[in-house]
């Protein structure tokens, strides 16, 4: 099965999404503009996993939320990977307690690392939501600083994250399929026992 875990974007961060993306429409080409459809905030991608470790997987879930404080949200400014001089990728960041949101990456990474054979992403987490891929920009590069001046709501959408998704994701014709299989709910004791993180 290939499964992520991720956080839910809430329908009006998802809706402010997608105007920005529209108004960027009007500014510049690109290879491709990202579908935000079925929005989320990925924190592990784990590709093709076995079945026998996916209790596992939910119970790690269930660990990191466990010792996990709901945490707030909001949209950020724009960035370009891997900068605004040869974009590859235009995202949108994200502000608030995002610290928050990298200790909870950091703890279900150590939690995965006692499986052997689950593969994740080990670098440094730079939470984003993917706009366009290949944005095609003149000899200045992207304006970042301009269209956050044009394009951005001084107060953008802001939200409290209180659980993560365990999704199976489907590769079918019409695109990805994301179906949740597993949640865990923040500062809940979903195993009744003590785990105690090393």
């Amino acid at each position: 099965m290939r499964l992520f875990v991720a956080l839910d974007i809430p329908e009006e961060a998802a809706s402010y999404l997608e105007q920005v993306q529209s108004s960027l429409r009007q500014e510049i080409n690109a290879d491709r503009w990202q579908s935000l459809h079925n929005l989320h905030l990925t924190l592990h991608f784990l590709g093709e996993v076995k079945e026998a470790l996916i209790p596992e997987i939910q119970e790690d879930m269930d660990i990191v939320s466990a010792i996990t404080k709901p945490f707030r949200l909001r949209m950020g400014n724009l960035g370009a990977f891997p900068n605004e001089h040869r974009p590859r990728v235009l995202w949108m960041g994200l502000r608030g307690h995002t610290e928050a949101l990298k200790q909870l990456h950091l703890l279900l990474g150590r939690r995965f690392e006692l499986h052997p054979g689950l593969s994740f992403d080990r670098r440094e987490y730079s939470p984003h939501i993917t706009l366009a891929r290949g944005p095609k920009s003149g000899r200045e590069g992207l304006p970042l600083a301009d269209w956050d001046e044009r394009l951005l709501q001084k107060e953008p959408p802001h939200w409290q994250v209180n659980h993560i998704h365990l999704y199976q994701s489907e590769l079918k014709r019409e695109g990805a399929v994301h179906t949740i299989i597993h949640t865990s709910t923040f500062e809940k004791d979903h195993s009744k026992k003590q785990a105690v993180l090393e």
